[in-house]
C-alpha cells in the first residue's frame, strides 16, 4: 500500500450497507418514528411516576425499623427520581445533538449535567454518612428504586410485546 490506498474490506454478500438502511419501511417511516416517540415519552413518565410510588412505599414499609431508615429511602428514592429525570434529559440531549446539525444543545452542559448529578448523589451521601450510617443504608436502598422500577418496565415490556406477537 502506498498510502493513497483505502484498505479494502472483506465482501459480505449477507450484510446491508448503509444505502439499504434507508430503504427499510421500518427506519424510513415518519408515523413510526412519531408513534415510537409517543410510545417513549408515555415509558418516560409512568417510569418516573412508579420511582416515587415505590420510594413511599418502601418508606412506608421500612418505618417500623426507625424513621432514620425510612427517611433514608424516601430521599434516596427523590433523589433517584431527580438522577433519572437529569439522566433521560441528557440522553435525549446527546440524541439531538447528534441528530440535528444546529441542535440548541451544547456539548459543556450535557457533561456538567451528567456530572453534577453524580457530585449532587455523593454530597448528599457524605451528608447523610457524617449523620447516621441507618439513613445511608436507607438513602443506599433509596437510590435503588429505578432500577427496580426500570426491571418490572422490562417485564411489563415483555410482556406486552409477547401478546402483541400473538
Amino acid at each position: 500500500m502506498t498510502g493513497t490506498e483505502e484498505p479494502r474490506q472483506p465482501d459480505a454478500p449477507d450484510v446491508p450497507g448503509p444505502e439499504d438502511w434507508t430503504e427499510s419501511p421500518n427506519l424510513a417511516s415518519p408515523e413510526s418514528s412519531a408513534h415510537e416517540m409517543a410510545e417513549y415519552a408515555a415509558m418516560l413518565r409512568r417510569v418516573q411516576r412508579m420511582i416515587l410510588i415505590a420510594g413511599v412505599c418502601a418508606a412506608a414499609v421500612s418505618l417500623p425499623f426507625g424513621w432514620v431508615l425510612a427517611a433514608g429511602v424516601l430521599l434516596g428514592a427523590l433523589l433517584g427520581w431527580i438522577n433519572f429525570r437529569w439522566l433521560a434529559a441528557s440522553v435525549n440531549a446527546v440524541g439531538e445533538r447528534i441528530a440535528q446539525v444546529h441542535s440548541r444543545e451544547h456539548g459543556v452542559g450535557v457533561v456538567i449535567r451528567g456530572t453534577g448529578r453524580i457530585f449532587l448523589i455523593a454530597l448528599v451521601a457524605y451528608v447523610i454518612f457524617k449523620c447516621s450510617v441507618r439513613g445511608l443504608v436507607g438513602f443506599t436502598a433509596g437510590l435503588a428504586m429505578p432500577v427496580l422500577v426500570l426491571m418490572g418496565q422490562a417485564a411489563y415490556e415483555f410482556i406486552a410485546g409477547s401478546r402483541r406477537a400473538s
